[in-house]
């Protein structure tokens, strides 16, 4: 986000959304500060630079920093809860009467049952409609635990960050399943710790027990050859060969001796390798994430657009900055709205420059190739004018969609008028500004911006 000057944080976040929902109120110098922020930016870079200068400028309790650190401590609980996990695990699996460890036990208990919760966890990722949109249980664990410990268990936030959804959302979720990967980290270092302490300070062995002759025998070999393959050409003596495997079959009535260490190094990096690494490269993933979401932070939930048309409302007429150029004004249902009449308008308060002028009833076929010429000459902007009370929003969003198909990332501007008796443009209804408000926010495109007409200053 060094596009925007300043890095947003889920701090930084969670203190804006607390701020929007308590609306408060921006004096006016602040109001200036955002519109200069805003300044030679468009739709989603201009919301972030703005409200950016808001949360910073409004103050107020420090929410975010409550959470997060309340997170940290719920984090460094679980990780601390699975490190003993881990190495009281090894000492679950330890034979005390055969002082030796069940190698196969070992694979399929502490290394094998992680594999199927990650495996469950990616099944359950799929079956979503986006990978960010629901919580894991243990997510919502975590979650809970760290809103009480931070003395906020309803905090207002976290209802508007779950219920708008989209990046924010996603960003909180994501900050979550990295501490859980910390977690997991935390439980196959208490693996590797019991393991080495076990060697360290006992004599211990190594087997694996069967009813059959040669079956059992065959797949144990196949599965430590294809788990040693990450570390086998450079440290081959971490991998049990067939004598190895053999040798160390128990049968009843045996006595069990120490070792062998072929065992031992191969549980041990196969618990790095396999155990660990995977929750490591899971914890990055997330990390990467959680930046992705707050870099691609859009606002377009109802009360963010609300927001932002109040304070870059305000000041708009007197700004210094240059019109766009080259706009294309749609006149959408053919209103007959003269050029002349609206362009001081549209230079005032939308700042914008018309280059083209062109009456359509609905975006048909026939006329699209006319309109996408248009727009290839108009790259700069577009601008839909449309009469207040004419609202039909499937017509309005096929029209939508269709310009956003020939110029996708071009400012995209509505101007809603109504015709006044002698056919001169007028302001619309309050409902109707609600209405067309609400439907320009349904459309949830960060570069949309909504104006009504307003007559000029006698």
């Amino acid at each position: 986000m060094a596009d925007d000057g300043r890095q947003w944080t889920l701090e930084g976040l969670i203190d804006f959304e607390q701020a929007v929902d308590a609306g408060v109120e921006a004096p006016a110098v602040l109001r200036d500060e955002v519109l200069a922020a805003a300044r030679d930016r468009d739709g989603a870079s201009a919301r972030r630079a703005g409200f950016a200068v808001w949360r910073d400028g409004i103050g107020g309790p420090a929410h975010g920093a409550g959470f997060t650190g309340a997170l940290s401590l719920v984090g460094g609980g679980l990780a601390l809860v699975l490190f003993l996990s881990g190495a009281t695990g090894v000492l679950g699996i330890l034979d005390r009467a055969r002082g030796g460890i069940h190698v196969t036990l070992f694979l399929a208990v502490l290394l094998g049952v992680q594999w199927l919760v990650l495996l469950f966890a990616l099944v359950a990722w799929l079956f979503r409609r986006k990978g960010a949109e629901g919580f894991s249980m243990v997510q919502a664990l975590v979650g809970r635990l760290a809103r009480r410990f931070s003395g906020e268990p309803g905090a207002t936030w976290w209802g508007r960050l779950m219920r708008d959804g989209g990046a924010p959302r996603a960003a909180v979720l994501w900050r979550l399943a990295r501490i859980i990967q910390g977690a997991g980290v935390a439980f196959n270092i208490g693996i590797a710790c019991g393991l080495g302490g076990l060697v360290l300070v006992r004599h211990i062995g190594f087997y694996w027990e069967t009813t059959t002759d040669v079956a059992m025998h065959t797949l144990l070999e196949r599965i430590t050859g294809f788990l040693a393959v990450p570390w086998s050409a450079w440290w081959p003596a971490a991998v049990p060969d067939s004598a190895v495997i053999d040798a160390t079959r128990w049968t009843p009535g045996s006595e069990l001796p120490p070792g062998p260490a072929a065992w031992w190094m191969f549980l041990l990096m196969a618990t790095l390798v396999w155990g660990m690494l995977p929750r490591l490269l899971l914890w990055l993933l997330a990390w990467r994430c959680e930046r992705k979401a707050l870099a691609s932070l859009d606002f377009q939930s109802r009360a963010h657009r609300a927001l932002w048309r109040d304070l870059s409302g305000a000041g708009r007429e007197d700004t210094s900055e240059k019109p766009l150029d080259g706009v294309l004004v749609l006149d959408v249902g053919g209103g007959g709205w003269r050029p002349d009449e609206l362009r001081p308008f549209l230079l005032r308060r939308l700042r914008v420059n018309p280059a083209a002028w062109h009456p359509v009833a609905v975006l048909d076929d026939g006329a699209e190739d006319l309109v996408s010429q248009a727009l290839a000459k108009a790259p700069a902007g577009v601008v839909l004018l449309a009469e207040g009370w004419a609202l039909s929003p499937p017509r309005m969003s096929a029209l939508h969609r269709r310009v956003r198909a020939a110029a996708p990332d071009c400012p995209l501007r509505f101007l809603v008028a109504n015709p006044s008796e002698h056919g001169m443009p007028k302001a619309p209804e309050e409902s109707e500004r609600a209405e067309w408000e609400r439907f320009v926010d349904s459309l949830r495109d960060p570069d949309a911006e909504v104006f009504f007409y307003e007559a000029p200053p006698a």
